[in-house]
């Protein structure tokens, strides 16, 4: 997973963009279930601060802590660990809101397959809200950014960032100023990279292709707990585009620059994405 792929979160608040890149930055520091309670911490900052921001009203500043289950009863007696956080999951990402608000007690009570099968749907939807928040969009939505782009990029909002292969970094709403600009075309005479950016963009697509494992289990450290709902989904986000530096062969000399147009609009030409399925792991 890129580190940019910070700047979706940066759509709406710049502040959870650097949350973002802490997080990615220090991944390998954590446990899955440290990371995957980061991130889904993230999505639902994020989440709240897209529906304020579409509603045109201010986030409301809680005059005192809230308590994760202020909404629910108590936890049910005897309820283990993994059965409370396996119904965590449900409560918060199952696109059903009365599954929303299915009490613990209820959640015990239910049929193991259609405790499975909630928990199973509220991975998927997890998931989804990730892949959209994530993946680029299609190479020709900006044929230039998708050429240039080191990480993720995204073309959601007006205030969305990129960063080139040249060194600049920037609003993507401003790149045809920058492919214009002097910086730009001065290094678009050798289109030479570092082979230490290189190998960036190369991780990203590394780690793109090996996919993001969600387990059903949303809290691994405690494995035991989570016998009765083995397997995940593992999801293939892009966050990295291949290019003429991490894939030479695909990009002969002709298209190291723009394709003329009849309406002068620079074009670069990009290939048409293919990106893996989803696969479910039992």
């Amino acid at each position: 997973m890129s580190s940019s792929s910070a700047s979706e979160f940066g759509q709406v608040n710049p502040k959870l963009a650097t949350l973002m890149r802490v997080i990615e930055d220090n991944q390998d520091k954590m446990t899955e279930g440290e990371y995957l309670e980061a991130m889904n911490a993230l999505c639902a900052l994020h989440r709240d601060s897209r529906e304020s921001t579409s509603l045109n009203v201010q986030p409301r500043q809680p005059a005192q802590p809230v308590s994760l289950f202020a909404e629910q009863p108590e936890i049910a007696p005897g309820m283990s660990q993994g059965e409370k956080v396996a119904w965590m999951r449900v409560t918060k990402f199952h696109p059903d809101p009365h599954c929303n608000r299915i009490t613990s007690q209820a959640w015990l009570d239910a049929e193991y397959r259609v405790r499975y099968r909630m928990l199973r749907e509220a991975t998927e939807h997890l998931i989804a809200k990730r892949e959209e928040l994530l993946t680029n969009p299609e190479p020709s939505t900006c044929s230039f950014i998708a050429r240039h782009a080191v990480g993720h990029w995204s073309m959601a909002t007006d205030d969305d960032l990129w960063v080139c292969v040249c060194g600049y970094s920037g609003k993507t709403k401003h790149w045809k100023k920058h492919a214009e600009s002097e910086r730009h075309q001065t290094w678009a005479t050798h289109r030479t990279v570092s082979r230490r950016q290189v190998e960036k963009m190369k991780s990203y697509i590394r780690d793109d292709e090996a996919g993001n494992f969600v387990s059903f289990a949303p809290y691994p450290g405690y494995a035991s707990s989570y016998a009765p709902y083995p397997g995940g989904i593992r999801f293939y986000p892009v966050t990295q585009e291949k290019n003429e530096w991490t894939h030479p062969e695909l990009y002969a000399g002709v298209h190291t620059q723009p394709i003329p147009t009849e309406d002068g609009r620079e074009r670069w030409f990009v290939y048409r994405r293919n990106t893996h399925a989803r696969a479910y792991v039992q």
